[in-house]
């Protein structure tokens, strides 16, 4: 494609027609598509992307159908599939870390991540392997990691393994807009997940190190979220943390509409830690969201509360779900929740810290369930 030839900060237009190829954007510029021009992933890789997760840091091939590694970029009007990763990656460095300004923009997202739907131990691409108990994650339809003051807006997210992945491997991750895309039928994972991976998002006290790690003051705005994570494990929206050092903080999740995915509409998941060890996933914000009925096959990653608490989700259904083995606060207001059997469920009461307010209940069974 033209994109290895283009000057720094010129335009690239894709004509009608379909690319077989994995496209790797490595200069500042926009990358166009007309009407009917598509980007098939391909099985080669058209170069290596750096990594850094439980495989450690280092290279591997760049299996997204679309890959970011600069600055000032711009994707738009394009349909990308078939990719074995990311339908588009957007990524910074080990080296350089977060990359920033970059919009991707009214393109349809359908149909990749292909290694992960489910995760194979003998993917080429690393992040799809499997590593103990946890599946492999490719990356999923739309994938931000280490990036800031960004944009995913109009797009349409269908057919991935999940839909757009916002994490802090190779930097923080904050800033960004995720606003007024469609995401649904995502088989295997989340709608929109928002999870600390890099262990530097904290220092050994637990105070935040933005300059170095965490995924913080995202919003997720206007989006219809729908049908994902049935055939696995998936949430409308997840905030959740890795491991010790980890932090996903301060986003906001407003005016969205989700239903009909497998977990509940909006999950915060805070696992337990050893003694003296940290994570947050505190000052988040759900408002103004409308919720239908979510949680349909349950949440076994709440399964850690089930010996102990008297009303566990893991086959009600439920429109907002927080899971806090560890304490975090949330404030969750404005919210109109229908047709599930717990509207808002707070486990482990005693560590949530929960701002209720003015949220709105029709047909469920129980508004608020607070567990001890």
């Amino acid at each position: 494609m033209a994109v290895d030839a283009a000057p720094a900060g010129g335009t690239v237009v894709v004509c009608r027609g379909s690319y077989k190829e994995d496209v790797v954007i490595s200069t500042p510029l926009k990358l166009m598509g007309q009407k009917g021009a598509v980007i098939h992933g391909s099985p080669t890789a058209n170069g290596l992307c750096d990594q850094n997760g439980p495989f450690g840091p280092g290279t591997a091939p760049c299996l997204a159908g679309i890959t970011v590694k600069s600055s000032n970029v711009a994707v738009r009007g394009l349909t990308v599939t078939g990719a074995i990763g990311e339908g588009i990656l957007v990524t910074g460095s080990l080296t350089g870390h977060s990359i920033g300004h970059v919009l991707i923009r009214g393109n349809r997202v359908i149909g990749n991540d292909e290694d992960g739907k489910p995760s194979k131990a003998h993917s080429p691409y690393p992040p799809c392997k499997p590593h103990g108990q946890i599946p492999g994650d490719c990356g999923e339809g739309i994938h931000l990691m280490g990036v800031y003051d960004s944009t995913v807006s109009h797009n349409r997210i269908e057919g991935n393994s999940g839909g757009i992945l916002l994490s802090d491997e190779l930097g923080p991750t904050f800033h960004n807009k995720i606003g007024h895309n469609f995401v649904t039928a995502n088989l295997y994972d989340c709608g929109i997940t928002v999870p600390g991976h890099n262990p530097h998002a904290l220092d050994a006290s637990g105070n935040r190190q933005p300059s170095l790690a965490g995924v913080y003051d995202n919003v997720i705005l206007r989006n219809r979220i729908t049908g994902n994570g049935i055939k696995e494990e998936g949430a409308g929206v997840l905030f959740a943390n890795a491991s010790a050092g980890t932090g996903a903080y301060d986003n906001v999740v407003s005016h969205n509409y989700i239903a009909g995915n497998e977990m509940a509409g909006v999950t915060m998941h805070a696992h337990v830690l050893p003694a003296g060890k940290f994570e947050d996933l505190s000052g988040n914000r759900i408002v103004g969201n409308t919720i239908g009925p979510n949680n349909l096959g349950g949440d076994p990653d709440a399964f850690e509360c089930a010996f102990q608490c008297r009303a566990h989700p893991l086959r009600q259904t439920t429109g907002i779900l927080v899971f806090g083995a560890v304490p975090l606060d949330v404030t969750i207001a404005h919210n109109r929740i229908h047709l599930n059997e717990f509207g808002i469920w707070l486990g482990r009461g005693k560590n949530v810290t929960a701002s209720l307010a003015h949220n709105l209940f029709h047909q469920v069974t129980k508004s608020v369930v607070r567990v001890r």
